[in-house]
């Protein structure tokens, strides 16, 4: 006995739009780089009183080379890294790579660029961010007459 299988027009629209999706997904939301682009990479910021601490991780980088520019209420940041394949090694996982890089990265104050300070120590580079004195929060007291 032969089965009959009904057409459904709707059927094949829906499976174009889920692969248009994944299409989507995975060329726009997942970024894919090559060695030499400029990229950003994750960082922590943390805000006391006084002014932020920005955290980055540079593994590989060479500290004299990393470049910090502020300029009101952002930080530039640009550094190389160079990581060495040990010779004769197959590499597995390559989770960070030779290249150059770049961020910028917007605070919600301020800084005072002159007495911007950097540390770099296991791989993370700190930045001590100052804010300027118009931006700091003032306590005013109320005299009664």
């Amino acid at each position: 006995m032969a089965s009959i299988t009904r057409y459904n027009p709707f059927g094949e629209v829906v499976s174009l739009r889920e692969a248009m999706d994944r299409l989507f997904e995975d060329s726009v939301i997942t970024p894919r780089f090559t060695n030499g682009s400029s990229r950003g990479v994750a960082a922590n910021l943390y805000e006391t009183a006084e002014g932020f601490i920005l955290q980055l991780p540079m593994p590989g980088a060479n500290a004299a080379n990393v470049e910090i520019t502020v300029q009101q209420d952002v930080v530039h940041l640009k550094w190389e890294t160079k990581v060495q394949v040990p010779e004769g090694a197959t590499v597995h996982l390559h989770g960070f790579q030779s290249g150059q890089y770049q961020q910028s990265i917007t605070v919600p104050a301020p800084i005072n660029a002159e007495r911007v300070e950097a540390q770099y120590a296991d791989g993370v580079l700190t930045v001590q961010l100052p804010k300027a004195e118009h931006a700091k929060a003032r306590t005013i007291k109320v005299n009664a007459r």
